[in-house]
């Protein structure tokens, strides 16, 4: 399995104590990429593909703690700003256009999930891509809605079309699958509010008659920490457990 963390995104930390990337908030003395890493070792990924901000690599030795963290690992360095997420993502192509499983987690944020039991649900039901839902109708999130068999049969941006809201985890069988559906989407123009995500590129596949599930979670169990509120409001939540 290969691993894609997309952490090139322009949000910061904590602006009064060094204006670091999110990706380096600390809980309990531990980055936030770090939490992330550990979230996915039972995986045993082949690969880790870290997609970052040049200047952060240059700022803050990214690429030395990755190597720390994850030896071995790939990162690769975003010079300016792409036309969003899944283009950030196709810029791994080079590792992830193949047979071999891909997972693409947003670096912005924690699952209080058992990674190696979702993926497996996933390949029990011999998905060819499957995602991780969270009850919500807030418009900033993403969505799926599924049919009576629970498959998911269609994918929006922004836009509530169910109560299922995905939550930054998204696998696919084989990672070629990902790349042509995202190459797919972009030629069409499907972009919303001028950028392209990954959520979206679930309808390429859906149009392909392909077998996508989704595994749900409560919503306590998703942590969005893009900003500083929800970073304090993370950090609130672990000092009462």
């Amino acid at each position: 399995m290969n691993v894609v963390i997309l952490a090139a995104g322009p949000e910061r930390a904590d602006e009064s104590s060094g204006d670091y990337p999110l990706c380096l908030a600390e809980f309990d003395g531990h980055p936030l990429i770090e939490k992330t890493i550990e979230s996915i070792h039972a995986l045993t990924p082949s690969n880790f593909i870290f997609c970052f901000k040049s200047s952060d690599i240059r700022e803050f030795h990214l690429d030395d703690i990755t190597s720390i963290l994850a030896p071995g690992a790939y990162v690769i360095g975003i010079k300016s700003k792409t036309g969003g997420a899944a283009c950030t993502a196709l810029l791994a192509a080079g590792f992830i256009d193949s047979d071999e499983e891909l997972l693409i987690l947003n670096g912005n944020e924690l699952l209080e999930i058992d990674f190696h039991q979702t993926v497996e649900n996933f390949r029990s039901a011999d998905a060819d891509a499957g995602v991780v839902t969270f009850p919500s109708v807030h418009p900033r999130y993403s969505y799926v809605r599924v049919d009576e068999q629970d498959l998911v049969v269609e994918a929006a941006e922004k836009r509530p079309i169910s109560r299922m809201a995905t939550a930054g985890f998204y696998w696919f069988k084989r990672g070629k699958d990902f790349v042509r559906s995202a190459q797919n989407m972009i030629r069409k123009g499907a972009a919303t509010n001028g950028a392209f995500y990954i959520c979206p590129t679930l309808n390429e596949m859906v149009l392909e008659q392909k077998n996508i599930r989704h595994v749900g979670m409560s919503a306590g169990a998703y942590h969005p920490l893009k900003n500083s509120r929800q970073l304090q409001q993370y950090e609130h939540s672990l000092s009462k457990d």
